[in-house]
């Protein structure tokens, strides 16, 4: 029977901290979206990176949303929000989208899709999502949302954001 040490060295894992797990988790590369709803408070987007695919049958996906943005509001008070998963040339639209100033709306780097659902123009993906259950967790939130239409870019690549910068090309 091999004993530990066969394998080399001997794995050491410590109590984690915020620090820690932050970098931790700055280790997992993802993809990029913009989220948009318009609640009471206006018209209202967030750059994200929290966001999976739950489920095939029914369609389900779920996205990440701090409980204190305007953003967060707006999809608990209106239940759908527009989801642009944006490609490679989209940064400067991340990075617009992250501030909490600028005209995020009044650019033309938005489109609209024939209920007035803001989308990033040339995103990668552009979904329509109605909301089907809130989760909490912490300071965030989770929303679990079902797709209801769709437009998909397949001939370019993604933006990732990969130990805190964007665009990184794996």
């Amino acid at each position: 029977m091999r004993s530990a040490s066969d394998y080399g060295k001997d794995v050491v894992m410590t109590t984690p901290n915020d620090s820690d797990f932050r970098k931790a988790m700055s280790h997992f590369a993802t993809g990029v979206a913009v989220v948009t709803a318009k609640g009471s408070e206006g018209e209202q987007g967030a750059t994200i990176s929290a966001l999976t695919s739950v489920s095939l049958d029914p369609l389900l996906l779920l996205i990440c949303l701090n409980r204190a943005s305007a953003t967060y509001r707006a999809i608990a008070e209106v239940g759908t929000f527009g989801l642009s998963i944006l490609g490679n040339d989209h940064k400067d639209v991340a990075m617009l989208f992250a501030s909490r100033t600028g005209d995020k709306f009044g650019s033309d780097v938005i489109e609209r899709a024939p209920d007035g659902t803001a989308f990033v123009r040339d995103a990668l993906v552009k979904m329509h999502c109605e909301l089907v259950e809130t989760f909490q967790g912490g300071t965030h939130a989770l929303f679990m949302a079902r797709p209801v239409s769709l437009e998909l870019d397949e001939n370019r690549a993604p933006l990732l954001y990969f130990q805190g910068q964007l665009g990184i090309t794996l």
